[in-house]
Parts: structure tokens; sequence; C-alpha cells
């Protein structure tokens, strides 16, 4: 649903603004004014979202994560029914301080829209905890006990692979660190194919034991990965929320100044 209405949103952008000198029509008139009206109430729905989140007597209208899908389908279609209200131009001075909050709130819940399932269940609305995470990377490697037994010089690389991973960094070494991620996991993983494939397994269960450590490695180290992003990514949110907030407060005020200007003077 939410893609679709991205998609037609978007091709309604690009037919708009190309033909905008041709479409006729202004803010004043009756097509230009509804428009206007439609897409300051789609803003002002957005805030049903955050009621069902907290209200817990909202609970039996549906469940959280299809409240959030017309969250974001409602601040795709009030930008856009703004944009064509103001018929791509900006006009007087509060006019255009209410159109740039409203399409910075929708380019920052754009940016959120790819944040959030990183650090929730989905688009469940439930938060993932770092210790959820730790705990499947637990579990990862309790799986991988028995292939390691044989193979200590492996369980090191594994050991060192997740420590160095994981280790608390700030600034331009937590950015290093998760640059070269990538590039350690396919060492280790080269490492594991090396270590568990000496043994030359030559049955067929053998052979299917061996794809089954090997399996067990690289989920283990996705895992790994994964902690790690999870991280960043849950303070990247954190000041996304921290931005996205303020401006949906400056939206909601340049939309009421705007409308009180406009039907004052």
């Amino acid at each position: 649903m939410v893609a679709a209405a991205g998609v037609l949103c978007a091709l309604a952008l690009l037919w708009g603004h190309r033909l905008r000198e041709d479409l006729y029509f202004s803010p004043e008139s009756d097509l230009g004014y509804g428009l206007g009206v439609f897409g300051t109430l789609c803003m002002l729905l957005l805030l049903s979202y955050s009621l069902r989140k907290r209200v817990r007597a909202l609970g039996s209208l549906g469940p959280v994560r299809s409240w959030f899908q017309f969250h974001m389908v409602l601040g795709l279609v009030g930008p856009t029914a703004i944009l064509f209200h103001c018929n791509f131009q900006v006009g007087s001075a509060n006019s255009a301080v209410a159109l740039a909050c409203a399409l910075l709130v929708a380019g920052s819940g754009i940016i959120g829209r790819f944040l959030y399932p990183r650090i929730h269940h989905g688009l469940s609305g439930r938060r993932t905890t770092l210790a959820e995470r730790r705990g499947e990377l637990e579990a990862r490697r309790g799986e991988l006990a028995g292939a390691l037994r044989g193979s200590p010089d492996l369980d090191a690389a594994l050991r060192h692979f997740e420590a160095s991973a994981l280790v608390p960094a700030q600034g331009a070494a937590r950015i290093w660190q998760l640059a070269m991620l990538g590039h350690r996991a396919r060492r280790v993983r080269r490492r594991a194919r090396r270590a568990l494939g000496s043994s030359s397994a030559r049955s067929t269960g053998e052979r299917a034991a061996l794809r089954s450590a090997l399996d067990g490695v690289r989920a283990y180290v996705g895992t790994v990965r994964e902690v790690a992003r999870f991280r960043i990514y849950e303070r990247i949110f954190g000041l996304w929320h921290a931005l996205h907030l303020p401006l949906c407060v400056l939206l909601f005020t340049a939309t009421a100044v705007h409308v009180v200007a406009v039907h004052m003077y």
C-alpha cells in the first residue's frame, strides 16, 4: 500500500510540475483551496498514529502496523496535495514557511521509514532491544559449539571477530569499524572453510555435517554484523526522532499561521 502510494504520488508530482503553467488554478480557486484543505487534513491525521500507539482504548481499532502504514500514506499524500494547492510556486512568506515545513516533514518521514524496521520488529511498533540481539548471537554461538570443539583456532578467530565488531567506539573510529566489518566477515568465512574443510570429509554424512557447520558460521557472522549495525541504527534513529518531532510541531504552527493569515487578510 505504501509503495503504491509513493509511486502514484511521484507520478502525480512529475505530471503536475511539468504542466504547472497549464493547470490554470491557483490557491484561491475552488480546486486549489480544496486541495489545500485536503492536504492540511492529511497532515493533521498523521497524529492519529501517535494516539493509537499511546492510548490503550484505541487498541480495538486495528493493529499498529496498519496505522503506521496509514501514517506513511498520509505523509506522502498530504504534501503532494499541498504542492498542487500552491501550483508548485512559493507565494507569501508564511505560505513559503508552511510549504517548507511540510516538505521537510515528508522527507524526514521517508528517512524514518528506512530506519524504523532496523530497530523494530518489522512495522509492528514493538522496539527491538540490544539484549534481544545479543540473545540471538548467543543462540548462534551455541549452535556452533559442536563444530568449534575440534577447531580451537577457528573458535578464537570467531571470538576475535565478535569482540572487534562489538567493541564500543565513537566518531570516525565507529564509522571505520562498520566499514571494515564486511571485509572482516568475508575473511572469517574463508578461514572457516579452510579449518572445517581440512578434514577431507568423505561420506555423505560428513559432507552434510560440514555444510551444516559452514552454514552455522555464516549465520553467526551475519548475526554479529546485525548486532553491530543495530547499535549504530539505534543511535541514528534517536537523533532522527529528536529532529522529526520538532519539525512536526513547526509544521502545525506554520500551517495554523498560514490558515489564519489567508482568512484574515
